[in-house]
């Protein structure tokens, strides 16, 4: 997910090559993480139920819907419009599947006071997941694969619905850092996910302005335009006070930095951000957008290869260590 929205970045700003790089990357480790999940699955069900009732692990599967809708909008753009509608596909299902069995869990365990410290920014990926659909729709119309009108609705229906979830997850956030605060040791990353399900926000409502020859979109035109800008300015102003919490954990409580997998929900929102202000700056004519995503291009392609090099220095002690430890 996080991969290939720094590849559609890079090539909205023009960096085809290294798009392409990212790309093929993307593309392959969205296989070998779709067999290992199927696997996992197959092998240890349990795992995977208890996964789905944690509400700090539940909304993580929302991933594979957004990482369909992502990868599949980039693999539109190149021409791959089969493999894309297959993806769209799956993005459907997968939401559907999630949708029937997480949310309704986890509003129950909202009941009892002591359960919102269970909400953290993890759950902002539902949200993420739902703005994935209205990128599907978007793709698939203009692949000729699904028709302008529906394809027009759907895209609407889906962004709406995402905006309506990030409202009520944002105010679910809210209560829990009101109620419950935020510990020292609490991870920041997830807590990003706020920012990247705003960029989404303004991505797909970028990617529904492109679609001037439908009757629905002209008339919702003023307001996708002015959600769109609200969401950027909000999501902008979310980076300053996460990064700040990152460097009092770090500089100033002087906690180590070290390779975590959650560090992949600080790549996303970063190349959403870019890649959302590109569009949005395109659809709405608006050139500073534009600038603002050129650079935030860099910025992300740089933070992607920072996460790159610290999992493979990771991985690279993990294993060197491993055989002295059993000799040992």
């Amino acid at each position: 997910m996080a991969t290939g929205i720094v590849s559609a970045a890079l090539r909205g700003a023009g960096v085809t090559r290294f798009s392409a790089v990212l790309l093929a990357i993307a593309v392959a480790c969205f296989v070998v993480l779709v067999a290992a999940s199927a696997l996992r699955a197959a092998t240890f069900p349990a795992d995977l139920r208890a996964d789905l009732t944690r509400p700090r692990s539940a909304f993580t599967g929302y991933a594979f819907v957004a990482a369909c809708g992502v990868l599949g909008d980039r693999l539109a753009d190149d021409g791959h419009d089969a493999a894309a509608a297959a993806l769209a596909a799956a993005a459907l299902a997968g939401w559907l599947v999630l949708t029937c069995l997480v949310p309704g869990r986890m509003m129950v365990r909202l009941r009892t006071r002591s359960a919102v410290t269970d909400i953290d920014g993890t759950w902002y990926l539902w949200a993420v997941g739902t703005q994935s659909l209205t990128i599907a729709a978007t793709f698939l119309a203009a692949g000729g694969i699904l028709g302008a009108r529906r394809a027009a609705l759907a895209a609407i229906t889906a962004w709406l619905a995402g905006v309506a979830l990030y409202v009520l997850i944002s105010a679910l956030v809210l209560a829990r850092l009101l109620l419950a605060g935020l510990a020292q040791r609490c991870p920041t990353a997830p807590y990003w996910v706020a920012m990247g399900g705003a960029s989404i926000t303004v991505l797909a409502a970028a990617l529904i302005l492109r679609d001037t020859g439908s009757p629905a979109v002209r008339e919702a035109q003023p307001a996708l335009t002015a959600a769109g800008i609200g969401f950027w300015i909000l999501a902008g102003s979310l980076v300053p006070l996460l990064a700040g919490r990152v460097a009092w954990r770090h500089l100033l409580r002087r906690e180590p930095v070290r390779y975590r997998s959650d560090l992949w929900m600080i790549v996303f929102p970063a190349g959403m951000y870019a890649t959302a202000s590109l569009e949005l700056g395109a659809a709405a004519r608006l050139p500073f957008l534009h600038a603002v995503g050129t650079i935030a291009t860099w910025v992300a392609a740089s933070v992607w290869a920072l996460t790159v090099t610290a999992m493979i220095v990771s991985l690279a002690i993990g294993t060197a260590r491993r055989p002295a430890r059993t000799a040992h």
